[in-house]
C-alpha cells in the first residue's frame, strides 16, 4: 500500500511537468531572396499560460535549413529548445502518388506495345491480300464466281485498313498519355524530397500573455539574377539601362501576397578567406609560353543554359569533348570554363533534357536546353508600371520584352557591409514551380564614351564600345545583358565585373555604318634571296570609311609576328602614327572620322630566314 501511494503522489508532479503542446497557424510575411537560396519569414500569435508550453509549427518548406533556424517573440518568455522534424506522412502520400503514376504509366507502355503488335499482324494481312490478286489459274473463273472473290476481297482489305485506323488512332492516344505521365513523374521526380518540416520551439513563461512570434529560416532551390537591358538610341546620348531581377523559387512552399527583398548576398558562399601558397619562381620561355597560350585558344568560354521557357537549369553538365574540362551551372543556370583547346567542341548536359553540342567561341553563350517531354511553362513577368500605375504581362518562351515605355517598381536601396538589400515596396505571389518572375528594379542613364573596335586581320567589322567609368555608383551585379542599339535587338552578352577595372567596357555589336578593309597589294609584297637565306616583305594597308552621319572614333587593333626562333629575325617595322607594344607585336591607332570621310593606315615588316625553311605569314 505504501507503494501505490507513492505513485499516486508522483503523478500530478510528471503531469505538471509535462509541457502543453500549442500548435499555431503561421503565415509567410516576407522572403528575402538570395542569389541562391531564400530566408522565410513566418509569423504567428498565440495565447500562453505560465510554465512550459510547445508551440508547433507544422507545413514548413521540405527544403528548410535546419541550422539556419531563428525564433523570435514580442514578449518576454524564455526559449529553451527550439528543432525541426520532418512529417513522412506527407513523404508516404507523395510515394503513394508516384507509384500509382509508375503503374499506370507501366499498363500503358504494355498497352502501346500490344496494339503496336496487333497493327502489324494487319499489315501483314494486307500485304497477303496484296500479292493474293491471282483467281482461277489457267482454267479460268466465272463471272459470278470472280463477283463474289472481289466482294470478299475488298471486305477483308476495307475491314484490315479499317483495323489498322483505329489501332493508329488508339496507339496516338495512348502516347499522348504516356507522354503526360512522363512530365507528371519528372515533376514528382523533383518533389521527391518534398517532405514537410515541423519546427517545434519549448519556450518558458512566467504568466499568461498573448505572444507575437516571428520564425526565420533559409530555402533553397531558390534565388534571383539580374538580366539587363542596355540601350542605345544615339552615341551622342548616354546609354540606358534597365537592370531586371528574375525571381524563381521552388521550395515546396507558395510565397503568397508577400514583400520580398533581393539581396546581393549568398549565404552559401564559402566564408573562409583563402590563404596563400609558396610561390615557386623558375625563367621564363617565350617558346613555351606562347605554344601554351596557342594550346589554350580561345581561351574563356562562359554563359548560361535555360530552359526553353526562360529558367535557369540548376546543375547543368557543361564538358569539352575529348578532355576533363568540365564544370556545373550554378543556381543562376551560368557556367565558365577556361583553357578552352582550339577547335573545342563544348557539350551541355542535363537530366530531363535533350543534349546539345556546339563550338567553343570565345566569350558568351546562351544555350537552351529542350525537354525530352516537351511541356513549356509560362514565363511570369511582373513588377512594372505603367505611367504610375501596376501593370502585369505575361509572356509565352523566352521572347524578350519591349521595355521602352516601362518603368521601374519602388524600392528601398541598402547598402549592406557585405551586400546590397532592394526591399520591393509591392507584394508578390510566387508559386514553388520554379517560373521566372522579372522584376524591373532600377533603370540608370549613364554617361558614357562610345568607340568603335576593329581588328580586321580577325574581322573586317566594327564594334560599337561604349565605355563606362565610376560604374561602381550605380550599383551593377554580375549578369546576362540584352543589347538594343538604334532600336534593333543585336543579341546577349555577359556583364562580368570580377574582371572589370576602373573602366568597364560594353560591346554592343557591329555597325555597318563604319566599313573596314584590309589588304596586301602586290607592289607591297617582296621576297628576296641572299646568300643562305632569303627575307619577305610584307606591308598592309587599312582602309576605313564613315557611312554615318555623325563623327565617330575608331580603335584599329593589328600586329606583328614575334620570332621565337633564333634563325627568324623580324625587321624594318614600321607602322606610321600607330602605337606599338614590342612585348606583344600588338599595333593600335586612334582614327577620327567625320561623316562619310575615309582614312588609311598602314604597317610593314620583313622577316629574314634560312632559305631551306618556310615560315607561314598568313
Amino acid at each position: 500500500m505504501r507503494k501505490v501511494a507513492l505513485l499516486v503522489a508522483l503523478s500530478p508532479c510528471l503531469l505538471f511537468a509535462q509541457p502543453k503542446k500549442l500548435p499555431v497557424e503561421s503565415s509567410i510575411a516576407g522572403v528575402t531572396v538570395f542569389a541562391s537560396g531564400a530566408q522565410i519569414l513566418r509569423t504567428a500569435s498565440a495565447a500562453v499560460l505560465p510554465g512550459r508550453t510547445e508551440i508547433v509549427f507544422s507545413g514548413l518548406s521540405n527544403q528548410l535549413e535546419q541550422q539556419s533556424l531563428q525564433l523570435k517573440a514580442d514578449a518576454n518568455v524564455t526559449l529553451l529548445s527550439v528543432q525541426a522534424t520532418r512529417d513522412f506522412g506527407s513523404q508516404r502520400k507523395l510515394e503513394a502518388d508516384e507509384r500509382s503514376m509508375v503503374d499506370k504509366r507501366a499498363d500503358l507502355q504494355d498497352r502501346i506495345a500490344s496494339d503496336n503488335r496487333l497493327l502489324q499482324v494487319y499489315k501483314k494481312e494486307e500485304d497477303m491480300l496484296v500479292k493474293n490478286e491471282a483467281i482461277g489459274g489457267q482454267a479460268g473463273v466465272k463471272t459470278e464466281e470472280l463477283k463474289q472473290a472481289l466482294d470478299l476481297h475488298r471486305s477483308r482489305m476495307t475491314e484490315v485498313l479499317q483495323k489498322q485506323l483505329e489501332l493508329e488512332k488508339r496507339i496516338a492516344a495512348q502516347q499522348k498519355e504516356l507522354n503526360r505521365l512522363e512530365a507528371q513523374l519528372a515533376e514528382a521526380g523533383k518533389k521527391r524530397d518534398s517532405v514537410a518540416y515541423t519546427v517545434t520551439a519549448l519556450i518558458d513563461s512566467r504568466e499568461t500573455q498573448n505572444i507575437r512570434f516571428q520564425l526565420l529560416y533559409t530555402v533553397k532551390d531558390a534565388g534571383w539574377y539580374p538580366v539587363y537591358d542596355m540601350r542605345v538610341t544615339d552615341v551622342t546620348k548616354p546609354l540606358t539601362m534597365l537592370m531586371n531581377a528574375n525571381v524563381f523559387q521552388r521550395s515546396g512552399e507558395t510565397w503568397k501576397d508577400v514583400a520580398i527583398t533581393l539581396s546581393t548576398g549568398n549565404p552559401g558562399d564559402n566564408a573562409t578567406p583563402s590563404i596563400l601558397q609558396p610561390w615557386m619562381l623558375g625563367f621564363y620561355d617565350p617558346s613555351v609560353a606562347w605554344l601554351r597560350s596557342a594550346a589554350k585558344m580561345p581561351g574563356v568560354v562562359s554563359g548560361r543554359i535555360v530552359e526553353e521557357n526562360g529558367s535557369p537549369v540548376v546543375g547543368a553538365t557543361v564538358t569539352v569533348k575529348g578532355t576533363n574540362i568540365a564544370t556545373l551551372t550554378d543556381a543562376n543556370g551560368f557556367y565558365k570554363l577556361q583553357n578552352i583547346p582550339a577547335n573545342g567542341v563544348v557539350v551541355v548536359s542535363a537530366v530531363g533534357f535533350e543534349s546539345k553540342e556546339m563550338k567553343a567561341s570565345p566569350g558568351y553563350a546562351a544555350v537552351t536546353l529542350k525537354q525530352r517531354t516537351s511541356n513549356l511553362q509560362e514565363v511570369v513577368v511582373t513588377g512594372y508600371g505603367l505611367a504610375g500605375k501596376a501593370a502585369s504581362v505575361q509572356v509565352r518562351g523566352s521572347r524578350s520584352v519591349d521595355q521602352e515605355d516601362v518603368q521601374t517598381v519602388s524600392l528601398t536601396t541598402q547598402y549592406q557591409p557585405t551586400a546590397i538589400l532592394y526591399k520591393i515596396d509591392e507584394k508578390y505571389t510566387l508559386e514553388t514551380d520554379g517560373r521566372t518572375t522579372t522584376i524591373g528594379i532600377r533603370r540608370s542613364e549613364i554617361p558614357a564614351l562610345y568607340e568603335y573596335y576593329t581588328a580586321p586581320k580577325v574581322d573586317p567589322s566594327a564594334f560599337l564600345t561604349a565605355k563606362v567609368l565610376n560604374w561602381q555608383d550605380y550599383d551593377l551585379q554580375s549578369g546576362e545583358v540584352n543589347l538594343y542599339f538604334e532600336g534593333t535587338y543585336l543579341g546577349k552578352t555577359y556583364l562580368d565585373l570580377s574582371t572589370t577595372g576602373d573602366t568597364l567596357a560594353l560591346s554592343l555589336g557591329k555597325d555597318n555604318g563604319i566599313r573596314v578593309t584590309r589588304k596586301l597589294p602586290k607592289e607591297m609584297s617582296a621576297k628576296k634571296f641572299l646568300g643562305g637565306s632569303q627575307s619577305e616583305r610584307r606591308e598592309y594597308e587599312i582602309s576605313l570609311m564613315n557611312a554615318k552621319k555623325i563623327p565617330v572614333t575608331v580603335i584599329v587593333h593589328d600586329q606583328f609576328p614575334i620570332s621565337v626562333n633564333k634563325e627568324i629575325d623580324v625587321d624594318d617595322i614600321a607602322a606610321p602614327d600607330g602605337k606599338t607594344d614590342k612585348a606583344t607585336g600588338l599595333v593600335s591607332w586612334t582614327i577620327s572620322l567625320q561623316p562619310g570621310q575615309e582614312k588609311k593606315v598602314k604597317l610593314g615588316y620583313t622577316v629574314k630566314y634560312p632559305k631551306d625553311r618556310r615560315v607561314v605569314l598568313e
